[in-house]
């Protein structure tokens, strides 16, 4: 019995140093490949307006987002995108509605080794969140204010005519999920 208590007590020892390791491992310091970790300086929030009957999409007001390496607050930034814009195109019917979003996208010296995940949520007037998008954009070292192939989602149709009826703002944020370290990010040669 005081064999069992020991090799426990031995695993958890273990266990603990490892759990001190991976926690004091700092997210942005540079990895060993050579990239670093970046993440959305801050998220932003457009402004909805409706152009036709079938047709809604942002007000542009200059917004941008902006990653920023993890560990350094005065960092100048990793990558950015900018002249966003998100529309909400419903069909003739009513039964269909889609979201484009699209804007440009610029390298600060440094690509995307993984795609940058975003979380589109779409608001009610009220702020309640109607529904959610995630989505992913790459960037490579000659990305210079270069137009993103627009990315497109369907809205499920049990919530088409919540969405289309009820959206004020549409807030574009950082992928949000335990653990997650951030955009991993390389400098450019």
């Amino acid at each position: 019995m005081s064999v069992d208590i020991a090799r426990r007590a031995a695993l958890l020892a273990i266990m603990t140093v490892i759990a001190a390791q991976a926690r004091a491992a700092p997210a942005g310091k540079d990895a060993p490949d050579g990239a670093d970790y970046a993440s959305l300086a801050q998220p932003v929030t457009f402004e909805i307006t409706a152009n036709t009957g079938s047709l809604k999409e942002t007000v542009q007001r200059g917004q941008q987002l902006v990653w920023r390496n993890k560990q350094a607050s005065n960092d100048n930034g990793r990558f950015q995108v900018g002249n966003i814009s998100v529309a909400f195109l419903r069909s003739e019917t009513g039964g269909q509605l889609k979201l484009t979003f699209s804007g440009n996208v610029s390298s600060l010296g440094y690509l995307t080794t993984d795609e940058a995940k975003l979380n589109l949520i779409i608001r009610a007037k009220g702020g309640a969140a109607l529904h959610t998008w995630t989505l992913g954009i790459s960037v490579k070292c000659t990305d210079k204010d270069q137009p993103l192939t627009p990315l497109t989602h369907e809205v499920p149709t049990d919530v088409v005519a919540n969405v289309f009826t009820n959206v004020g703002t549409v807030e574009i944020a950082e992928f949000s999920e335990p653990n997650y370290p951030g955009v991993k990010v390389q400098r450019c040669s």
